[in-house]
């Protein structure tokens, strides 16, 4: 069995990426988001390319090097949704079958450096390479679509069939995943803090592509903690 969790609104109670790094830099999540925007309506950018090109321009304008340690500044102390460590730390010493992925849009070495990372058998997102230079620069964006040729990836290297896969997610980000785990015969979780008043639930529940949906609390009395700890017995 194997669960593939987003992260940025799923894991974390923030939709998009905290990166400490822009926020001393001086742009909260609405400032650094119109920048995004503004950049996709001048350059016809995808949303993807405009992000990251704003995070870089950002650390530019503001003399911090594009490195390692400032893309990973506080990733250790990331704050999670209720229950999330507690929730990893007891699945591992249980001694489930289940195996726990990330898939992130976001910087894949950002969540490497979190506190749950070492709860987790891969964590897959957005990667860095080194230049020629020594610089770093963007190597390959985790879209929307990209995250289920991972999915594929995951489902193939684990030798599974599509019912022992589990995806939880947020938003319509996570349209694609949902829909192709669903097809497969596999589980899609939606997870979010008002099932009722949530759009992007009620639009992807339309589509009929979501098994569940789940308040987005992990802790040992949650309905998500119940029913992953009921997938191990299957």
């Amino acid at each position: 069995m194997v669960i593939i969790y987003d992260f940025d609104g799923t894991l974390t109670p923030y939709s998009l990426p905290q990166y400490k790094i822009i926020k001393e830099c001086g742009f909260d999540d609405t400032k650094y988001m119109n920048s995004v925007k503004q950049l996709m309506n001048t350059h016809k950018l995808s949303m993807y390319v405009a992000y990251f090109q704003t995070y870089i321009t950002i650390l530019q304008n503001n003399n911090k090097k594009f490195n390692i340690e400032n893309i990973c500044l506080g990733a250790s102390n990331v704050q999670f949704n209720k229950g999330v460590f507690e929730y990893f730390f007891d699945l591992q010493y249980a001694k489930t079958n289940i195996k726990h992925y990330v898939l992130t849009s976001g910087f894949e070495d950002y969540v490497k450096f979190t506190s749950i990372s070492p709860y987790l058998n891969g964590v897959f997102g957005t990667t860095l390479k080194v230049t020629d230079s020594k610089n770093l620069e963007i190597d390959s964006l985790m879209s929307d679509k990209y995250k289920v040729e991972i999915i594929k990836e995951i489902q193939k290297s684990n030798n599974i069939s599509g019912s022992d896969i589990v995806y939880f997610g947020d938003g319509l980000t996570d349209q694609y995943a949902f829909e192709f785990v669903h097809s497969i015969g596999g589980k899609s979780i939606f997870v979010c803090d008002n099932i009722s008043e949530n759009s992007s639930y009620k639009t992807l529940k339309n589509l009929r592509i979501i098994d569940y949906c789940f308040e987005n609390d992990f802790s040992k009395t949650s309905n998500i903690y119940k029913f992953v700890k009921s997938l191990n017995k299957n």
